[in-house]
């Protein structure tokens, strides 16, 4: 059986339905999406017509690189494009498409997102396959995920700034709709359960951020949200805030091991108390075999390990984590 989604609502419900057990799919469904799944930019006007320039094509540019780290993190462990062939990034490859009038610039994203997935299927079930794929189509060409990144991005650019015409541009950004909320836990949920989705939102949120940046210096739409010329650069301005070093250790659920690293693993995170997520290194030379060996049971095994954990962070997110020991949890009686 084809399950088609013709629009992002229906993509919506779906995800919700296979969530929560309402919709159940097997081996021989098949996932089709209508024409929403694509990333797009439209700039009204003469100046641009049927083109585009240097600057604004260096945001498809980046758009395509974060494509090429998704593939490597799902069939290599890393977001690595350096080790993809030249057949894989043909493959990969970002179409776009520019109309006449305007710069009605245009990129469909069906068959990427499928061949970005297409490592993983084996390592799948059904209902798995089909949450992966039909979240990554949200993450990518959601508006209402478009919208709350942006709702985001605006607030941690107010909270940084004290510029008076930046926080005035800042405020000018109103594109929250009413149910974005609902979504967005929704797909928290689904990160939750399925980890790599969090990886691959990561990539794609890098690519929101060059779209729009590459678009700043004109009043554009980027995938069909208003950013005017002075609120998309206040956007993506870079923002100057300093990590400060915290200790974060804890009792921690390992979700993922990741032995690609070259000099010591990877650890995908959760902690039991708060339900945080992140990733941490394990580095050879700051651990002892005793250490990475309770990582990897407590991985095999499922069962929650007693970690101490040295944090980089910044606005309260831990950006860079190293395990310093590793300790077998015993639950008190």
């Amino acid at each position: 059986m084809t399950i088609t989604i013709e629009t992002e609502e229906e993509a919506w419900a779906t995800l919700k339905g296979l969530m929560d057990g309402s919709i159940v799919v097997d081996d021989s469904d098949k996932i089709e999406f209508g024409e929403w799944v694509k990333a797009s930019v439209y700039i009204p006007g003469k100046r641009y017509d049927s083109a585009l320039s240097a600057y604004m094509m260096q945001g498809w540019v980046e758009t395509q690189r974060a494509i090429y780290r998704s593939y490597a993190l799902v069939e290599h462990g890393e977001a690595d494009a350096r080790r993809l062939t030249e057949a894989e990034r043909e493959k990969l490859e970002l179409v776009v498409t520019v109309q006449s009038g305007s710069s009605d610039q245009e990129a469909a994203l069906t068959d990427i997102i499928k061949e970005v997935l297409i490592g993983a299927v084996d390592k799948m079930d059904a209902k798995t396959i089909a949450i992966v794929t039909i979240a990554l189509a949200l993450i990518w060409a959601g508006q209402s995920v478009w919208r709350s990144w942006i709702e985001n991005r605006k607030e941690e650019r107010l909270a940084e700034t004290s510029s008076k015409s930046m926080i005035k541009a800042l405020e000018t950004i109103q594109v929250a709709v009413a149910g974005d909320a609902e979504k967005t836990k929704l797909l928290e949920k689904a990160m939750k359960k399925e980890p790599i989705l969090s990886d691959l939102k990561e990539e794609a949120d890098d690519a929101r951020m060059d779209l729009i940046k590459h678009t700043a210096h004109v009043d554009a739409e980027v995938n069909g949200i208003s950013l005017p010329t002075a609120a998309a650069d206040s956007l993506t301005k870079s923002s100057r805030v300093a990590s400060e070093e915290e200790r974060r250790d804890g009792v921690y659920k390992i979700l993922k091991v990741d032995t690609t690293v070259p000099d010591g693993f990877k650890v995908h995170l959760e902690s039991v108390g708060d339900g945080e997520t992140f990733q941490a290194n394990v580095q050879e030379v700051m651990s002892s075999l005793n250490d990475r060996k309770i990582i990897q049971e407590a991985e095999w095994s499922k069962a929650p390990v007693r970690l101490q954990i040295n944090a980089k962070i910044r606005r309260n997110d831990v950006i860079e984590a190293i395990i310093l020991r590793a300790d077998k949890y015993e639950v008190e009686e």
